[in-house]
């Protein structure tokens, strides 16, 4: 009986001992299994964490918006125009350089534009020649494409140009001289009307012409956060004429609309003044308004 009894025992305190050394074997198992999934999680967090377009992509987006504010003094004016274009602005296009900076330029003559001088010489000390003219641009379409054949604007242009790093700075010489005449030739497309253009030659008969009609202008561009598709600020304010026969106004603009018309809304239709040429870096935004040339500084028409 004895013996019986201590064989119980002996069995029961095996099957302890057996358990024991099965639930030892078993947890570390369940951690291994759980640990490589928390680790994943962390290592997911800091990935997303360090992707772009997450927390500092955002913030830096934040900044660009707040200066394009402040650039726009204080509120976005500008609309979008609906295609297909009517006139005037299935005038207004997109320009291509060989080395591919990209502006805004206007269809004055069948074989004629107008645009800024400035988008030649972006790069430092080079002239990069005029490639496309797309009039009527929208979303890579176009209204009709001219290839551009040659671009003439005054030497003391580009002798008044500093570069800072991809920056281009116009130094108040060169201001009056930031606009040029495209020749140009058709090659495919329907081609729009012309806009109309000032053929006055004495800025006070301009200055009354800007203040018969409330000394308001239309603008109208490819501006870099909207490169596809036209928009336009109607009804924009001319704050002076000044003696160089340049424009300040405060029309809503950004780079890509370098190169812009500017017009007044006649009794007889649209009349253009004047082309955007420059604007303050947005943390001097009021200490100037922004810049463009008359037509007044065009040099001598092309043949």
């Amino acid at each position: 009986m004895k013996r019986a009894w201590l064989l119980l025992l002996a069995c029961a305190m095996l099957m302890v001992l057996l358990v024991s050394l099965s639930n030892r074997f078993t947890a570390p198992a369940e951690a291994a299994a759980s640990a490589p999934a928390t680790a994943v999680a962390r290592e997911s967090a800091a990935a997303v964490q360090e992707q772009p377009g997450n927390g500092v992509e955002e913030a830096r987006a934040s900044d660009v918006a707040a200066q394009n504010l402040a650039l726009f003094f204080g509120r976005d004016d500008r609309v979008f125009i609906s295609t297909p274009y009517a006139q005037p602005y299935s005038a207004v296009g997109k320009m291509e350089t060989v080395g591919e900076s990209r502006c805004t330029a206007t269809l004055v003559a069948p074989d004629l534009a107008v645009t800024a001088a400035h988008c030649f010489l972006m790069t430092p000390h080079k002239l990069d020649q005029g490639k496309w003219f797309w009039a009527g641009y929208h979303q890579g379409k176009w209204q009709a494409r001219y290839r551009i054949e040659a671009q003439i604007f005054h030497p003391k242009f580009r002798q008044g140009l500093d570069y800072k790093g991809d920056d281009v700075y116009i130094k108040p010489s060169a201001a009056p001289y930031d606009i040029a005449w495209l020749k140009l030739k058709f090659v495919d497309g329907v081609a729009p009307a012309p806009m109309p253009i000032y053929t006055g030659n004495h800025s006070d008969d301009l200055l009354v012409r800007i203040q018969r009609y409330d000394s308001k202008v239309t603008q109208a561009g490819f501006a870099h956060d909207h490169r596809e598709q036209l928009t336009a600020h109607q009804g924009c304010a001319v704050t002076g004429l000044i003696d160089d026969n340049t424009l300040e106004h405060q029309c809503d603009t950004l780079s890509g609309d370098s190169g812009s018309p500017l017009w007044l809304t006649t009794e007889n239709g649209p009349l253009l003044i004047a082309v955007q040429s420059s604007a303050p870096d947005w943390f001097n935004r009021s200490k100037a308004d922004n810049t463009a040339v008359t037509v007044l500084q065009l040099p001598k028409k092309p043949k």
